[in-house]
């Protein structure tokens, strides 16, 4: 063998090997290479087929791969039924024939399945004021008293919104929407959850009333809410409970009693708003034109027709603070339902409603007694607020913090004490005082952005309740 002339010569040699072992290395005849003669694929190559070689290598044939879609696929229908609910459903009906199918499912199961669904016809009344639309995405779901129809989004896959993705659905202003959906037999619905899941001002929706039918049983039951379902309205709610009506009027006497306090009667524009166990009245106005209302130490008596709610939870007391000396201190309410006498209810209130006096609010939850000597009994709860570690992070403003429960809201409180509160990393504890809310959801928390340097940079706020009245709040 000739020998190399240089170092780099060598190497060459070395990775350079010879096409074919030399005789004297073997005592047989040689093979050839592995797959000699099929071109060999670059390694980042996309492979679209399944090949099958021979021993020689020569291919045998080729199987394409079914184009795979996740929808499709059966080890994921359980988790979208129970992440999605009817959606999956909607897809399994649209999946192509090529498809493969689950192995439990037959045509048997198919067609049992498609008898036993029920039709429900939904309709959703929007109600007709200002900014009342929203394009936000709407849920509902529906329970009865055999079962309940899963959380379903109430939308139409027509014209604009079926060829491009990004167009929302519109509840416009004053519309009535009609949506069919299917779901098994669940009885007479006791109640319904709607929702939506708009975060923006302009996705405010103010829902008038929802009416379900039973098209199979040719039965419908009407659900009244005439309430705001949004962050920014109201009691910013963007999940409402209904309950069907018992009957669609009743007759409401609704009793006053103003306190015994210097200043007590006010002559802004009173309203009220009654929640019952199967809905909620609309702003009732208290007005009698033949008499001045309001006045200190005396009580006024108000007859209105309305929607009837059932037995009474709580209400809902506020005034507009207009005309001179708004501010109105309130002893108690009396609210009877007169068709149905066994339904009377005190909920007693002994607090300011002005802007000037108390802690500033101009409107109350009042939870509902049947014991006429009840007074109001104040959940008592901590509230710890905890300052950010950024550099400017106190503030010098007036702190708001408002808490929303099951059972209502606190208000608006003024997070204030003898400390000087909300400086840099800094922990401050408060006690704010409101009736019982039960579980809370959520709470809303601000400033007026006054004072020197206002920009405050918040860490996290935990509550905790301190005191419980001994008395249930809800009787």
């Amino acid at each position: 063998m000739q020998q190399p002339f240089s170092n780099s010569e060598a190497v060459k040699m070395c990775m350079v090997g010879p096409d074919a072992p030399l005789s004297s290395h073997i005592k047989y005849g040689p093979k050839p290479p592995y797959a000699v003669g099929k071109p060999r694929e670059r390694p980042y190559s996309a492979r679209r087929m399944e090949s099958v070689y021979s021993r020689n290598g020569d291919v045998r044939s080729s199987i394409p791969l079914p184009p795979y879609h996740a929808m499709n696929d059966p080890h994921l229908y359980e988790y979208f039924e129970r992440r999605f609910g009817q959606i999956q459903t909607a897809a399994r009906r649209k999946r192509p024939i090529s498809a493969p199918s689950v192995a439990s499912s037959t045509t048997r199961g198919k067609k049992k399945r498609s008898e036993d669904d029920v039709l429900y016809k939904i309709a959703i009344i929007t109600a007709d004021k200002k900014d009342a639309g929203t394009d936000a995405k709407v849920f509902l779901t529906v329970k009865g008293l055999r079962g309940k129809i899963p959380k379903t989004r109430l939308t139409k896959k027509a014209g604009s919104v079926r060829k491009n993705s990004k167009v929302a659905f519109r509840f416009s202003k004053g519309s009535t929407h009609l949506f069919k959906i299917r779901g098994p037999e669940i009885g007479d619905i006791k109640s319904i959850i709607i929702e939506t899941d708009g975060i923006q001002k302009e996705q405010a929706w103010f829902l008038q009333e929802v009416e379900i039918t039973n098209v199979k049983r040719k039965k419908s039951w009407s659900f009244v809410c005439n309430n705001w379902l949004s962050l920014h309205h109201g009691d910013q709610q963007t999940t409402r409970e209904l309950f069907p009506n018992i009957s669609s009027k009743t007759d409401y006497e609704i009793v006053t009693v103003t306190g015994d306090k210097n200043g007590a009667s006010t002559s802004a524009n009173v309203y009220v708003t009654i929640e019952g166990r199967t809905g909620v009245t609309p702003k009732l106005h208290l007005k009698d034109f033949t008499r001045t209302n309001f006045r200190q130490n005396s009580s006024d008596t108000f007859k209105i027709r309305t929607n009837c709610v059932g037995p009474m939870k709580k209400i809902k007391v506020e005034h507009d603070n207009t005309g001179l000396g708004a501010g109105w201190y309130l002893e108690r309410v009396v609210i009877t339902d007169l068709n149905h006498p066994k339904w009377k209810y005190y909920f007693p209130c002994g607090m300011w409603l002005a802007r000037d006096e108390g802690d500033g609010a101009i409107s109350r939850y009042l939870i509902g007694s049947k014991d006429p000597f009840a007074i109001r009994k104040d959940s008592k709860y901590k509230v710890t607020v905890y300052t950010g570690d950024k550099k400017g992070a106190g503030t010098d403003a007036n702190v708001i913090l408002s808490i929303f429960g099951e059972n209502g809201e606190s208000g608006e409180q003024k997070l204030d004490n003898s400390k000087n509160n909300f400086e840099r990393n800094c922990k401050d504890e408060f006690l704010v005082k409101c009736p019982c809310l039960g579980r809370i959801n959520r709470i809303r928390i601000g400033h007026d952005n006054t004072g020197f340097g206002p920009g405050w940079y918040l860490d996290k706020v935990s509550t905790s309740v301190v005191c419980v009245p001994s008395i249930m709040c809800m009787q």
